[in-house]
């Protein structure tokens, strides 16, 4: 019994590892209109080649080597895709969540409260900051705020991967 991954489970390692360069390639050509099918077009390619790799590499292929490079496969998508929408959508998706419960048209001032569940748009800000100070990436003191350290990588390192792979 061997404890090294078969030919298809290092396949699906390496194309765990492609998956986020897929991303950022398929960014920069510019074909696709929205994140959402940039990040499907890119899961359709590795998926594609992993099924490539289990027709066309030689020797005999092992039905738990395909499962388990599958899984392998599978799970990295998943990381993938909580990035991805972290990155995408995050924030704006829970305000839209917010406004669809509506019955009705909402005014900014209606919508702000639904979101906050009867709050404002200063209780609003003060929970946007809450979280940020709590997470360490700022300091509010005698009534201002200021990044720290943290907040600043954090922030270069957003806006680099926005910027690289075409989403803001």
């Amino acid at each position: 019994m061997s404890i090294l991954p078969g030919p298809l489970q290092i396949t699906g390692i390496v194309l765990s590892v492609i998956l986020p360069l897929v991303l950022y390639v398929y960014a920069r050509i510019g074909a696709f209109r929205g994140a959402g099918r940039l990040f499907r077009a890119a899961c359709i390619t590795v998926v594609g080649l992993f099924v490539l790799a289990c027709l066309a590499l030689p020797g005999p292929q092992t039905l738990d080597d395909m499962f388990g490079g599958a899984l392998l496969l599978l799970t990295a998508i998943l990381l993938c895709h909580v990035f991805w929408s972290l990155l995408a959508w995050g924030f704006p998706v829970t305000l839209l969540t917010a406004i669809a419960s509506a019955a009705q048209p909402l005014t900014l001032e209606q919508w702000i409260s639904a979101y906050m569940q009867g709050g404002d748009l200063g209780g609003f800000a003060r929970n946007r900051l809450r979280l940020l100070v709590g997470s360490g990436m700022m300091v509010a003191r005698n009534g201002s705020v200021t990044l720290t350290s943290f907040g600043l990588l954090t922030a270069c390192l957003v806006r680099l991967i926005r910027l690289a792979t075409g989403i803001g």
